[in-house]
């Protein structure tokens, strides 16, 4: 009986080992556009494949409710990943055009470093990400509903972040202008 124990004793922890060593290998990394920021992963062999002439146009709703304001917001950086897989998988910089805009739960993700410290009592962890993303020239909107309902004035905002009227307005106006809308 003690060597039956032992033995699938001995199975279950090879099995175990064996299954947890399946995708160790499998790194994301960043780059090529943006070094600090997007880590994807390169696909061979892809069945959908890219049309590199093709203008890339995307603009991003970006809604999500933080519960700690040292976190970095995922879905801003989404935008360097969308950069670095693509410029990855042939497709030129020149020939993608994104846009994101804030609202809700990420508002406060547009606020200067002197705001959002004052309020959150630590740094703006989003201040690279929009700042980065802003000298790519990527359209940084934050919608002015989700901006006056918190109490957060356009002064207190990051100089790279526009105001909207609404993001509905943005979403409207960008998806009229063949922009495709990215929703998570």
């Amino acid at each position: 009986m003690r060597s039956k124990f032992t033995l699938l004793f001995s199975l279950t922890l090879f099995l175990v080992q064996l299954t947890s060593s399946f995708g160790q290998s499998i790194k994301s990394s960043t780059g090529p556009v943006f070094e600090d920021f997007g880590p994807v992963y390169s696909i061979d062999n892809e069945d959908f494949p890219l049309d590199a002439t093709q203008q890339y146009k995307a603009i991003f709703d970006v809604e999500r409710k933080q519960t700690d304001p040292s976190e970095q917001n995922t879905i801003i950086s989404s935008l360097h990943r969308y950069y670095n897989m693509h410029v990855r998988s042939g497709i030129p910089k020149e020939n993608i055009h994104l846009a994101f805009v804030l609202h809700g739960g990420s508002t406060k993700d547009a606020l200067s470093s002197e705001a959002y410290k004052a309020k959150y009592k630590v740094d703006n962890p989003n201040k690279e990400l929009i700042k980065t993303l802003s000298e790519m020239g990527v359209g940084i909107y934050i919608c002015g509903q989700s901006m006056m309902s918190r109490g957060y004035s356009k002064e207190e905002l990051m100089p790279e972040v526009k105001v909207g009227l609404s993001a509905m307005t943005v979403l409207t106006v960008y998806q009229m202008n063949n922009y495709a809308l990215i929703k998570f």
